[in-house]
């Protein structure tokens, strides 16, 4: 049944791969342009907190995976990669926001 399901959405992926891959990459941009003016313009990566390292790191891996053209642009399981890589990213700046909130540097 999980197998049939596969099928189904790799069709559709197939079908909308470039919607799925522009979101990415437009939501890869807002997420480094956040990361950047909240960290490193105010100056608190200074302090020796690192998971905005982390946080461009993994957004840098995405940026390129989604600029340089592969012929495996058109698989799910490509995109499901680099769908996880964006989510890791995402969870190092959250836990940047919140250390920032609770260490009183805002």
């Amino acid at each position: 049944m999980l197998i049939n399901r596969y099928g189904i959405w790799n069709n559709g992926f197939d079908i909308d791969h470039v919607n799925f891959w522009s979101h990415l990459s437009r939501f890869n941009s807002l997420l480094v342009i956040m990361n950047i003016s909240m960290f490193f313009l105010t100056g608190l990566v200074a302090k020796g907190y690192y998971y905005t390292f982390y946080s461009l790191i993994c957004l840098g891996i995405v940026g390129m995976g989604v600029l340089v053209p592969t012929m495996l642009i058109r698989r799910l399981w490509y995109y499901w990669i680099f769908f996880g890589v964006e989510l890791l990213g995402l969870y190092f700046l959250v836990a940047s926001m919140i250390y920032w909130v609770k260490n009183g540097a805002a």
